[in-house]
C-alpha cells in the first residue's frame, strides 16, 4: 500500500525485517517503483528458484517481466507469456493483477495482441478494475507540485521514447543523475511507475 503511493522508505524499513527471498522480492518492487530495472534485475537474480513456493515462483517472474517492461526489453513478451501461463495453470489471477502496477499498464495496453481466453480476459476486466480505481483515487491536479526544473523536463521529453541508459547518453550525464532526476519527477507529478509519471505528464500537457 505504500508503495502505491510513492512511499519508499516505509516498505524499504520492513524489508530490512523480512527473511531472504520475502526481502529481496520486496527491494525488486522498490526499485521498479524508483524507476531502477538494473537494481530490481539483481535484486531478482539474488533469488533462486529453488524451494520458491509456487506463489513466489510467480511472484518472482512477473516481477522479472516488469523489470522487461521498464527496460523496454525486446523478450518481454515471452518473459510475461510464461508467467501468464504458469498463472494461468495454478489458478493465481489476484496475483498477476496486484504483484506488479507495470505488468497490470502493460496488459491493458496490449490487450489486443494477448490471445482471447477465459482466463485473459478476466485478467484484463480485472487490470482495468484496478487502473479504474487507482485513476479515480489518484487524480492529479491542475498543477505540479512543485515545477520541473529545466534538467528534469529534458529527462521527462525523452522518457516516453527511450530507455534510461540512452537518456544519459543523450543527456551526457551519469545514469545515476537520471535516476535522481526522475524520482524528483515522479514525486513532483505524485506518481508511483513509469506509465503513471506519462500519463499524468500528459494529462498536465508536459509531453
Amino acid at each position: 500500500m505504500r508503495l502505491s503511493l510513492g512511499d519508499l522508505r516505509s516498505p524499504a524499513e520492513l524489508a530490512s525485517r523480512l527473511p531472504g527471498v520475502r526481502r529481496e522480492l520486496m527491494l525488486a518492487r522498490i526499485a521498479l517503483t524508483a524507476g531502477d530495472h538494473h537494481a530490481a534485475q539483481q535484486h531478482l537474480e539474488a533469488v533462486t528458484p529453488d524451494g520458491l513456493t509456487p506463489r513466489l515462483m510467480l511472484v518472482r517472474q512477473l516481477l522479472l517481466a516488469a523489470a522487461a517492461i521498464e527496460r523496454g526489453d525486446r523478450g518481454v513478451t515471452s518473459i510475461l507469456g510464461s508467467a501468464l501461463h504458469e498463472a494461468r495453470r495454478l489458478g493465481f489471477l489476484n496475483t498477476v493483477i496486484m504483484t506488479s502496477p507495470e505488468v497490470s499498464a502493460y496488459l491493458v495496453e496490449h490487450a489486443a495482441e494477448l490471445l482471447p481466453d477465459p482466463f485473459i480476459e478476466k485478467l484484463i476486466t480485472a487490470a482495468l478494475e484496478v487502473r479504474t480505481g487507482h485513476d479515480g483515487a489518484n487524480q492529479p491536479g491542475p498543477v505540479l507540485v512543485e515545477p520541473l526544473t529545466v534538467a528534469e523536463q529534458r529527462v521527462l521529453a525523452l522518457l516516453p521514447t527511450s530507455t534510461y541508459l540512452q537518456i544519459s547518453d543523450v543527456l551526457y550525464v551519469s545514469r545515476n543523475t537520471v535516476k535522481t532526476q526522475l524520482r524528483s519527477i515522479y514525486r513532483k507529478l505524485g506518481a508511483a511507475s513509469r506509465s503513471q509519471a506519462l500519463q499524468r505528464a500528459a494529462d498536465l500537457r508536459l509531453l
